[in-house]
């Protein structure tokens, strides 16, 4: 038998949920068109468990077949409402709309960015993991704009090239370790990344696999995941649920959310601290943290800032190291799916080293050498981008567009899957292709896109572009890739799948890495000793 308190809780839960439901009868103008919903629960049982942005692909797809019928040889498609795919819902009373196109996504987060810039603050992920000061969640303020300012003086395309010398070093050691050991290839790419961005922010040097530090760091991008799975958590669509004590039947989500948020504190104090405590003994290397915590000529960093340095610091790792993870496991998976690709852009480096006897740098780079190899890494990014919804924006207010009415903090996300595999712009759109790229008429470049829109755009774009430049380049000087035979010599056939979380990854696959050229890898080998 229910007791007073829960029978309170179940009536005040239908009251909230029944005003969520009939609040739309109020408004003027409708909102943007969406799949089937039911009353109070919206979206809610048929919403998608994995890979969300297919679905949310496939709605706006129907929408558009369903729009069509407006369209007529003196009416530019274009201009109907909704027919480019824009899609509403809501589960339990959260509303959310879905950009599936890059017209949509720009129109309203760039050109509107004032509206657009928040970001939602659930319940669960925000609220209760106390996550009110990272820089993923918070909203468009004047914090933000500081934690911007520390970003910008440290990883715009001009202050970025500080870094080089780290990430070529870190690349020619994951060389080296993929060709002693290639049967760990996702575990070389995970520590190279851990490497290089724990360096770059902490100057701290990632020796294992099972660093302290990488463990935490990854660990929080796990409970980030989980936290922020839409439609997960029953306290997003009911916030008053929050204040249940831990002990009331059902409250388990609170003891969990106090569990996670210890742990991702943790992930963003343990290292600034260890960089203090090297500053103290005399010992840092240099960092983006220690280098903001005592400015050169400038009075050392207040706690103010300190706190701002802090929260900075410990977002890159989130920022950088598993997308980039990702984009390379793409990568060496579609030189192994696509050998043809594999061998022209091995070519083109080949033809570099046997000319300058040398290994690429990142001067190269900058320099435009390896035209081709520049639109294998756009078509990587654009093939399986590494955020397929990017992390959701939020309005700051009512907005009314194409006369579709988006309510203040809808959470707003942009389907970035969708605009990269739109027949439209990428004509064959699950074919991997560098070649779209090329000639008089390319194809849109990925990178206006898969680093998300307006204010809210990766800060750290330029850091991400040269790793993953000068690790592919370096990849293929040395090495093949191709699929892997079974016992009976035959090919085994990899599935094309990916994981479901902020950062999507190709599944586990099998495969076949051998050397390729032993002038290279010595060369390799060779500078790694000299700067040893």
């Amino acid at each position: 038998m229910p007791t007073a308190s829960s029978t309170v809780i179940l009536l005040f839960s239908g009251a909230v949920l029944t005003y969520a439901f009939l609040k739309p009868s109020l408004r003027s103008e409708p909102y943007p068109p969406g799949p089937p919903s039911l009353p109070i629960l919206g979206a809610a049982k048929i919403h998608p468990k994995t890979e969300f942005w297919k679905t949310y692909a496939e709605w706006g797809a129907e929408i558009r077949s369903s729009c069509s019928f407006l369209c007529s040889s003196l009416l530019d498609e274009q201009t109907i409402p909704g027919v480019n795919g824009l899609i509403s819902f809501h589960i339990l009373g959260r509303r959310m709309v879905v950009l599936n196109s890059s017209t949509d996504a720009i129109n309203l987060l760039t050109k509107r960015s004032a509206i657009y810039s928040d970001r939602p603050f659930p319940t669960m992920a925000g609220v209760l993991l106390r996550r009110e000061k990272s820089i993923f969640s918070i909203s468009y303020n004047e914090r933000f704009k500081m934690y911007r300012k520390l970003m910008h003086r440290s990883f715009n395309p001009s202050a970025a090239k500080m870094y080089w010398e780290i990430q070529e070093r870190e690349a020619r050691i994951l060389i080296d370790n993929i060709v002693r050991s290639p049967e760990k290839l996702v575990q070389h790419l995970r520590r190279n990344a851990a490497s290089v961005i724990m360096r770059i922010a902490y100057g701290y040097s990632v020796t294992r696999h099972d660093d302290h530090f990488v463990v935490v760091a990854e660990e929080h991008m796990r409970i980030g995941s989980q936290a922020g799975a839409p439609g997960r958590w029953l306290v997003d669509s009911l916030p008053f649920l929050q204040y249940l004590p831990e002990w009331f039947p059902g409250a388990g989500f609170k003891r969990q959310a106090r569990e996670w948020s210890e742990q991702m504190y943790s992930q963003f104090l343990e290292p600034h601290n260890w960089v203090k405590q090297q500053m103290a003994a005399g010992t840092a290397v240099p960092s983006f943290t220690s280098a903001l915590l005592r400015p050169a000529d400038e009075l050392p960093a207040n706690a103010e800032t300190e706190d701002l340095i802090m929260w900075t610091a410990g977002a890159l790792y989130a920022a950088g190291a598993d997308t980039t993870v990702s984009s390379l496991t793409t990568f060496f998976f579609v030189m192994m799916m696509y050998p043809s690709i594999q061998k022209r852009a091995q070519a083109e480096v080949d033809e570099f080293f046997a000319k300058e006897n040398r290994l690429p740098t990142l001067q190269d780079s900058e320099q435009g050498a390896f035209p081709y190899l520049a639109c294998v890494i756009k078509e990587v990014l654009r093939w399986a981008p590494a955020t397929p919804i990017g992390l959701f924006h939020c309005t700051a207010q009512a907005d009314v567009y194409n006369g579709f009415l988006i309510p203040a903090k809808t959470t707003v996300i942009a389907n970035i899957y969708a605009m990269m595999h739109d027949e439209t712009v990428y004509p064959d759109p699950f074919v991997f292709n560098p070649e779209r790229f090329m000639g008089s008429n390319p194809q849109p470049d990925p990178r206006e896109f898969v680093f998300g829109f307006g204010r809210r755009v990766c800060a750290g774009q330029h850091l991400a572009e040269t790793t993953l430049w000068i690790q592919m380049c370096l990849s293929l000087l040395t090495v093949n890739i191709s699929k892997a035979v079974n016992e009976n010599g035959q090919i085994i056939e990899p599935e094309i799948a990916f994981t479901t979380a902020i950062v999507s990854h190709v599944k586990p696959f099998m495969y076949q890495i051998t050397p390729r050229s032993e002038a290279a890898i010595s060369l390799v080998r060779q500078t790694l000793q000299d700067a040893a």
